[in-house]
């Protein structure tokens, strides 16, 4: 048993003495070999397939139609080593100035010099640097604000009136935009089932690609509810004529000489309303020889509200 451990011992020294044997040669010879490795392996650029973004950029004159921030597809080159690293989305964005005030299309040019916070060891190339752009003059313009209105009250009941505060807003945008707009319209409201009056705040519709701003984003919309209102209509409401004597009154001709009369107010009061209590008015002062056309006056009770009179103007033929 004494003569095997020996025998391990003298192994176990042998092994030791041949690891150890030149040891800093051998370390220095490990560190150049890892060193030559990588010389070898940055011979070659490193390469990265990425999306930078470029922001386009006005005189305060001018405004872009359409998006206001574009993507482009570039090749980010630089020397490969053990600290190579991707660049980050902030180094891939940049900004380019559009000096045209000429309103139309433009065309501009990205370059690396378009991406300041890039690092110079990167190198870039775009696939397609040239951006068609589309520009026009900033203009303002004051328009009335519409409220949107999504939904039926509860059974019985109506909007009777929509309040908007400010009922007007003063907005900014492109000349050819803003000449096609007349109205600026809120989200949609959700008035389902409501019973009863509603005031709340409401965000107006305006799109981030929109070339349309407004400093102010809500509004106020006040709803005020009633009971639900129908219709009737009268036919043939003969036209009465006032303000004339006897004599010129056989010298009048009319065209047509009655009109239809719709008008609006709650069921109960509409079976009720006697047609005589709808009346159409001519006023002859005024006319003279000759043809010509006249505005005709309704008179309904109060609890009623006029809906349309067809037609609301008629021909009227003074005989000299």
């Amino acid at each position: 048993m004494a003569t095997g451990s020996q025998e391990n011992t003298t192994l176990v020294r042998g092994l030791f003495k041949t690891i150890t044997n030149n040891f800093w040669l051998k370390v220095l010879s490990l560190l150049f070999s890892i060193v030559i490795f990588f010389i070898v392996r940055t011979d070659k650029d490193l390469s990265f397939e990425k999306v930078a973004r470029i922001k386009l950029v006005t005189s305060p004159s001018m405004v872009i139609l359409g998006a206001k921030e574009r993507a482009l597809d570039v090749t980010i080159k630089q020397q490969n080593s053990i600290f190579s690293i991707s660049p980050s989305d902030s180094e891939l964005t940049g900004e380019i100035d559009i000096i045209s005030e000429t309103p139309g299309r433009v065309r501009v040019k990205v370059g690396r010099d378009s991406f300041p916070n890039l690092p110079k060891q990167y190198a870039m190339v775009i696939e397609r640097p040239y951006i068609d752009v589309d520009i026009d003059k900033l203009q303002e313009k004051i328009l009335p604000i519409q409220a949107v209105l999504k939904g039926e009250p509860h059974a019985g009941l109506m909007v009777d009136q929509v309040k908007v505060t400010p009922s007007h807003i003063k907005v900014s945008g492109a000349r050819q935009q803003l000449a096609r707009t007349q109205n600026i319209f809120t989200l949609p409201i959700i008035i389902e089932g409501i019973n009863k009056n509603l005031i709340t705040d409401a965000n107006l519709e305006l799109e981030e690609s929109s070339a349309i701003n407004a400093i102010e984003k809500s509004v106020v919309v006040s709803i005020t509810l009633g009971p639900k209102k129908f219709n009737r209509t009268f036919r043939s409401v003969p036209i009465e004529i006032k303000n004339i004597n006897k004599k010129t009154l056989s010298k009048i001709q009319l065209r047509p000489r009655s009109i239809d009369v719709e008008v609006s107010g709650q069921r109960d009061i509409l079976n009720k309303l006697d047609p005589s209590a709808v009346r159409v008015f001519l006023d002859a002062s005024g006319l003279k020889p000759g043809w010509q056309d006249k505005q005709l006056i309704l008179k309904i009770p109060g609890n009623i509200s006029l809906v349309k009179m067809l037609p609301d103007t008629i021909s009227v033929h003074l005989n000299p």
